[in-house]
């Protein structure tokens, strides 16, 4: 019971957050028709007001509002919006020093945000060209490198031991005797992140799996061609059987299939160039001083 008042009390909150984040607004001198909802103190609620908030609400909280059900709802939380403002103004809590600071650093933030929207970032302008040049300039960023799929079989034996070898060479026998490799694996690998999935590794480009299986292990898989087996691996940990399942060469991607992620990187880099610049020519307008 207690956690569901609780849970209760912070969803009373952030709606109230959310209300209180949207100006209310009267339209009753545009349309003399509209429905009086309400009367709080000296304050009507009319349904364009209601409409007014559904409409400045972000998408992903406007549809919350569709039915008659939970436009009752935010109709009640505007009620209790302005009961509280109403109470906070007549107890001269908007007067109150540190109020009066907090509601101006909340109003600067708003117009900081509008200033740099109007004079930097809506100024940026991504060409063609400059898309082309970054393209061209950072083609390595773009290039998928080689990735293989292999099954593996690994015994473990982290000092080689002769045992273990023959036991990894009677697995490889049986194997090229005809039996499929993923019954193999479930009867004797000893690799736990693979051997629930028949012994697919995933794709890797060179570089992701020495970590893991080791170098000698990673060199003879991409040495290998699409549905080659290897012999008997000594890697660091003990001996691999390799399966080659499916190879990826390496692909550059074009400049469309990139385009995106490049007016991102560009948009952002430019924004702070523009921005940076912007403050310098404040900085002439408005003199700042240092003081000691």
């Amino acid at each position: 019971m207690k956690q569901r008042r609780k849970n209760g009390l912070i969803a009373l909150v952030i709606s109230a957050v959310i209300v209180s984040l949207i100006p209310l607004v009267s339209f009753a001198e545009e349309n003399k028709e509209d429905k009086v909802l309400a009367v709080v103190g000296n304050k009507k609620i009319i349904q364009s007001d209601l409409s007014a908030k559904i409409e400045m609400m972000p998408p992903q909280f406007r549809a919350r509002y569709a039915s008659e059900e939970s436009r009752e709802k935010l109709l009640d939380q505007l009620i209790q919006y302005t009961l509280l403002s109403q109470e906070a103004r007549s107890l001269g809590i908007d007067k109150k020093e540190d109020v009066v600071k907090r509601v101006e650093e909340i109003v600067n933030n708003i117009i900081i945000q509008e200033l740099t929207r109007q004079e930097v970032s809506s100024k940026v302008n991504i060409t063609d060209k400059r898309l082309e040049e970054y393209y061209t300039v950072n083609i390595e960023k773009f290039t998928v490198q080689e990735k293989i799929e292999v099954i593996l079989i690994f015994i473990e034996s982290k000092d080689g031991s002769e045992e273990k070898k023959k036991k990894a060479e009677m697995v490889l026998g049986r194997l090229n005797n005809g039996e499929k490799i993923e019954d193999l694996v479930k009867q004797f690998s000893d690799d736990i992140r693979t051997n629930k999935r028949g012994g697919k590794t995933g794709y890797f480009a060179r570089g992701k799996r020495a970590g893991s299986y080791g170098q000698a292990f990673e060199d003879k898989a991409f040495s290998m061609k699409q549905g080659e087996t290897s012999g008997i691996v000594k890697s660091k940990d003990g001996f691999y059987i390799i399966r080659v399942v499916d190879k990826k060469a390496e692909k550059k991607q074009s400049l469309d299939e990139v385009r995106p992620r490049i007016e991102r990187a560009l948009r952002q880099s430019m924004q702070k160039e523009a921005f940076d610049e912007y403050i310098e020519s404040l900085k002439k307008k408005y003199p700042v001083k240092m003081m000691d």
